[in-house]
């Protein structure tokens, strides 16, 4: 007599994250797929200035048969890291971290412009402006060499995204040979259409009735 048996498969222990992106499908913020970089068990992402952190929607993918928590498509607060844990078939289990960061603002740096006529002679235009949203505009005046009393020092709202009309609020302006207090509302907005040039408009009011002058300016 002939007798036969089945083998059984042990169940596996892979318990990897092989992939983590956000696609921008299932991300308003995002216009484009960002993909994570997997280091060992931590797992780095860089999203575009302006993503919402409190609000993505990963999606994972893990070893055959594993499964991980939370889960791959569910909504999660990325403010902190996050810690993934990656189940196994045979019920092992391992832990990854997920950092998500956001890019620095693109209009961070000094740039510079010009010579322009905005109707009171020829200007050159610098403008500086930090990660806090501070801005100082200098306009130097081309044949004196000097500054214009139109320089102007303010702050905006460091979160606002390029092609926006932001509220500048002007704290100072260059009057004699000094910088002096001055509180006015003015509107700015920053362009990105042919980088590394940025394009920079600047209204006399807010809300704007009309950009006193756009220019494109080059990073330093």
């Amino acid at each position: 007599m002939l007798s036969s048996c089945k083998k059984e498969e042990p169940l596996s222990s892979k318990k990897e994250i092989l992939s983590f992106l956000f696609e921008a499908s299932k991300n308003s913020s995002l216009d484009q797929n960002v993909v994570g970089v997997v280091n060992g068990t931590d797992i780095t992402v860089d999203v575009p200035f302006g993503s919402t952190l409190s609000n993505l929607t990963p999606t994972i993918e893990t070893s055959p048969h594993a499964t991980v928590s939370p889960a791959s498509g569910v909504a999660t607060d990325f403010t902190s890291p996050v810690v993934y844990t990656v189940t196994a078939e045979d019920g092992s289990t391992k832990q990854f971290t997920v950092v998500v960061t956001v890019d620095p603002a693109p209009y961070i740096g000094t740039w510079n412009g010009g010579p322009i006529d905005f109707g009171i002679g020829l200007l050159h235009v610098k403008l500086t402006v930090t990660a806090n949203g501070e801005m100082t505009m200098e306009l130097q005046e081309l044949l004196t060499q000097t500054t214009s009393n139109q320089s102007i020092k303010g702050t905006f709202n460091p979160n606002g995204l390029a092609g926006e009309d932001l509220l500048l609020n002007q704290t100072h302006r260059w009057i004699g040979n000094n910088w002096s207090e001055e509180a006015k509302e003015r509107t700015v907005c920053y362009c990105f259409t042919n980088p590394p040039k940025m394009r920079f408009y600047y209204a006399l009011d807010y809300p704007k009735t009309e950009w006193w002058f756009q220019i494109d300016l080059i990073k330093e």
